[in-house]
């Protein structure tokens, strides 16, 4: 490390700039939040203001304020360091970072130049060779506010307006073609003639005749610019959106369109919209929604995702409703799945993306279809039904090998076992064997299902594909004595009246357990009273290493195993609700609406009211 970077180290304060990203709470001389780098709901990442050092006890990323830095924007060292001096107000020393990236003797011009050129087709509006992009701009309900927040311009179609512009105020030629601003009129072996002593009679501009959105980094900086066609012609076809090449200070697969604007309102809000296009962008965040943004005419990628998850992990996605849409929908909230995001989907009526809905419905209606929005795996799920004939068995697995990918991307083995009871819900599986299978390979994080061959003989349940909640119980029962037999006779009790086993595996089992008259029962007599497959599931659960292990039959054991299968019980019947609301024979009874949204709300509250932390911890010791 230099002396000039120790210095500007020294003078940083680390918890003020680890606060632009997490929300943190001081603990005497540490502040505490919640880890930017992995999901989690408990904090554990720690900063120490003292020796300015940061340290995840969940993922176990730690380091100084260049470390931080460099893995929450993707950064270079040097990069890094430019980033903190800029925040400080130190200059740079001269030729600072060379050799490593792009330094910021190099980017310093181009981002200066990209500054000029949005003043420049920000004026082209305004003048009178910018009227038919304001008559475009105001037909899709852009008003001037609009074009001034988000400094929207026009680039005229002479194909040298810009470029006589940036000659007339002493720009080199060569950099406005590093800038991608302009292109060279030759081509040298299918490469563009790009030499610094290329003349500006050589080159001509690369965006003409087209409505400009500038792009910015998360500081602000215009980096980039997007151009939207404004005229077609037949005889010189041109792509409807032109982006920037990328440059030493644009890469495409790392900036987030508005991401500037918005991340102030998803830390915030705790969450963020995701739509495909910039008028989409620019439309919902005049509508008063400002935690939006968009992939910049690119397909969402990682390390896009990785950046907007520093501000929040919460995800609503809003994509056109077309097949191009709903096939960029499906792949960015994989994306998003493997980042740890609680994802929803938005669908809009009529067919409408998000500016034809808001320029229909305004805000009030765009606020209604976000709170209503669905989970991602009802979405998922519906567009499975759609593609795939659930009545045939072929159906059904190619249903299911379309949408196991996304159970696979989750990490939370519990969660993992939820999606498997609602996917099975989700696409009426019926077949024990489907529904084994199915929790096999959710269980092993497996995209695909299994060969149909591989089915075991029996048909039935096996210890792998029980909850965690359901092998406790089954260990609890199995195990008791006389002295237990009144907590039995309540627990009987309680998971019959509340129908807490219904649908899951081992409640055949369970209820043949209860009919037995001797505690604990007699595992001879009750072997025989059971059907093949059931006797294989009480072989594994008596003779397995496995399943006889696990934490002490307590009674907070057992407690939270049944309040895990209570908050599962709940959660089944809010998705059921959840789907009925969206069912259009429903959505047209007001009175039936206002019913289910009151039960929504009972709901919610007793899921609030629930323990799902000591739940979940209870069922998953119990294996």
């Amino acid at each position: 490390m230099s002396d000039f970077s120790a210095d500007l180290k020294a003078r940083a304060d680390l918890a003020a700039i680890v606060g632009e990203t997490v929300a943190l709470r001081q603990v005497g001389e540490r502040w505490l939040g919640l880890c930017p780098f992995h999901a989690e709901k408990t904090p554990s990442f720690h900063v120490h203001a003292t020796r300015q050092f940061y340290y995840c006890f969940g993922c176990q990323a730690h380091g100084d304020v260049y470390q931080f830095l460099m893995a929450s924007r993707q950064l270079s060292f040097p990069e890094a360091v430019a980033a903190l001096a800029e925040r400080l107000g130190v200059p740079l020393p001269p030729r600072f970072g060379q050799g490593d990236g792009p330094s910021q003797a190099e980017r310093a011009p181009l981002a200066k130049l990209h500054t000029a050129a949005a003043e420049f087709f920000a004026a082209q509006l305004a003048a009178p060779v910018g009227a038919a992009a304001r008559e475009y701009l105001a037909g899709r309900g852009v008003a001037q506010a609009g074009c001034d927040r988000f400094q929207l311009g026009y680039a005229p179609g002479s194909g040298r307006a810009l470029s006589l512009w940036l000659q007339q105020r002493g720009t080199p030629p060569a950099l406005a073609l590093r800038a991608g601003l302009c292109q060279p009129r030759r081509q040298t072996g299918g490469m563009a003639e790009t030499r610094d002593d290329i003349g500006w009679e050589e080159v001509y501009d690369r965006f003409r005749d087209r409505v400009m959105f500038p792009i910015g980094d998360e500081r602000g900086q215009v980096i980039a610019f997007g151009g939207r066609l404004l005229a077609e012609d037949p005889a010189r076809p041109a792509p409807k959106y032109l982006n920037s090449p990328e440059t030493p200070i644009y890469t495409k697969g790392r900036v987030l369109y508005n991401l500037d604007r918005a991340r102030e309102a998803i830390r915030r809000l705790g969450y963020f919209i995701l739509v495909e296009g910039y008028l989409d962008c620019l439309s919902v965040f005049m509508a008063g929604f400002e935690n939006v943004v968009a992939s910049c005419g690119t397909a969402l990628t990682g390390a896009q995702v990785h950046g907007l998850c520093r501000y929040a992990r919460n995800a609503v996605v809003n994509f056109d409703p077309d097949s191009a849409g709903a096939t960029a929908a499906e792949k960015s909230i994989g994306l998003l799945l493997e980042e740890g995001c609680k994802i929803r989907a938005v669908t809009l009526p009529g067919g409408l993306d998000p500016d034809q809905f808001l320029r229909q419905h305004g805000a009030s209606g765009y606020a209604e279809a976000l709170k209503t929005s669905p989970g991602y795996f009802q979405y998922l799920a519906e567009r499975a039904r759609r593609r795939f004939d659930l009545r045939r068995g072929e159906g059904r697995v190619a249903a299911l090998n379309f949408l196991l990918p996304y159970v696979a991307r989750v990490q939370d083995a519990i969660i993992r076992a939820e999606l498997t009871d609602e996917l099975a819900q989700q696409l009426q599986l019926e077949s024990a064997v489907e529904r084994r299978q199915l929790r096999q390979a959710a269980a092993q994080r497996r995209a695909t299902l299994p060969n149909p061959g591989t089915a075991t003989a029996a048909g039935g349940p096996g210890w792998s594909d029980l909850l965690p909640a359901e092998r406790l119980l089954l260990r609890a029962l199995l195990a008791w004595g006389e002295e237990e037999r009144e907590e039995r006779n309540q627990l009987l009790k309680s998971l019959a009246e509340e129908e807490l086993l219904a649908g899951l595996a081992a409640n055949p089992l369970i209820e043949c357990i209860a009919a037995q008259p001797a505690l604990p029962p007699d595992l001879a007599a009750l072997a025989a009273a059971l059907p093949g497959s059931e006797r294989q599931l009480l072989a594994e659960l008596s003779f397995t290493r496995d399943a006889g292990s696990g934490e002490p039959l307590s009674a907070a054991a057992v407690h939270g195993a049944v309040q895990a299968l209570r908050e599962r019980r709940l959660r089944r019947r809010r998705r059921e609700l959840q789907q009925l609301l969206h069912q259009p024979e429903v959505a047209r009874d007001s009175a039936r609406v206002t019913g289910i949204l009151g039960e929504l709300q009972t709901l919610d509250r007793a899921l609030s009211d629930a323990t799902p932390a000591e739940a979940r911890a209870t069922a998953a010791g119990g294996t």
